[in-house]
């Protein structure tokens, strides 16, 4: 009898399993968490070859929700590094004598309108196989330029190095192309490439003009960096003076971004709170 009752148990709990499994994997699912990397690539005065940048050096993470058919919203966050140096460029020119170099570490966060090209289909786990989307939204970006100077690494921002204090915030508009490759119901890979326009000329904290003063010798020296490899062009050379062209305000910098991501789709009841049983007592009639 014992045994019996063993197995009635355990059939019972595994049909209760394999419902609540059912009811997971077929229920509709509305929104999706995305966790990947990739690549950053900065565009502006110290990208004098218009390199792509090779080496992984972002994270990002989002959480995306089906609005209609073929438009969806998405939060996102990344953090990235960013970076350019007139070391690359070419002999003889004013930028491989003016010599100047950053890095940068960012913070991201993002809202994306998302466009796909082909309709939903109705339940998530019947999506295409190759889903290819469009998107375009907002951000709000915090940037920090820093170079090294004498073994130790400065902030670019606090030195002033143009007279000018600049924010470390920015806003900027990202517009991209992707497509989602379906791996099974419930996961997709991602393949993003997304331009970001910036409303600063600062990510590289080169923009206008040397500063006519500065507020320490270590401002000035990270400033005017000329001396630190001699005079490549006499004529370049002597052009290079506080209050001298230092860089083209007329163009603001910005950012090239490639992503592989993994998504998943959230059950629609992962986040709610399990109702308590409530045994009542017998009635007496």
């Amino acid at each position: 009898m014992k045994n019996l009752l063993s197995v009635f148990f355990l059939l019972t709990s595994l049909i209760a399993t394999a419902q609540n499994f059912l009811s997971w994997q077929f229920n509709d699912r509305y929104f999706s968490v995305s966790l990947g990397t990739g690549t950053s690539t900065y565009l502006g005065e110290l990208n004098n070859r218009n390199s792509i940048n090779n080496n992984l050096s972002l994270i990002s993470g989002g959480i995306e929700a089906r609005l209609l058919n073929r438009v969806a919203a998405r939060v996102d966050l990344s953090y990235f590094s960013l970076k350019g140096s007139d070391s690359n460029a070419g002999d003889s020119t004013f930028q491989r004598q003016r010599n100047l170099s950053f890095n940068s570490r960012n913070f991201h966060t993002q809202l994306h309108l998302i466009y796909y090209l082909k309709p939903y289909k109705g339940d998530y786990y019947k999506r295409w196989n190759f889903d290819p989307f469009l998107f375009s939204g907002v951000g709000y970006m915090k940037f920090n330029p820093t170079a090294e100077l004498g073994g130790e690494r400065y902030n670019l921002r606090e030195a002033q190095t143009e007279g000018v204090q600049y924010k470390k915030w920015v806003t900027t508009i990202p517009i991209g192309i992707g497509g989602k490759f379906k791996v099974n119901e419930f996961f997709n890979v991602n393949l993003e490439i997304s331009y970001h326009f910036t409303f600063t000329d600062y990510l590289d904290d080169v923009s206008d003009r040397y500063a006519l003063e500065f507020q320490s010798t270590t401002s000035e020296f990270l400033s005017d960096r000329k001396d630190e490899i001699g005079v490549i062009d006499p004529e370049i050379y002597d052009q290079i003076l506080p209050g001298a062209v230092r860089g083209n305000p007329d163009d603001n910098d910005s950012f090239l971004q490639i992503s592989l991501r993994a998504e998943i789709f959230i059950p629609p009841n992962l986040f709610k709170k399990k109702k308590k049983a409530i045994i009542k007592k017998p009635s007496a009639y």
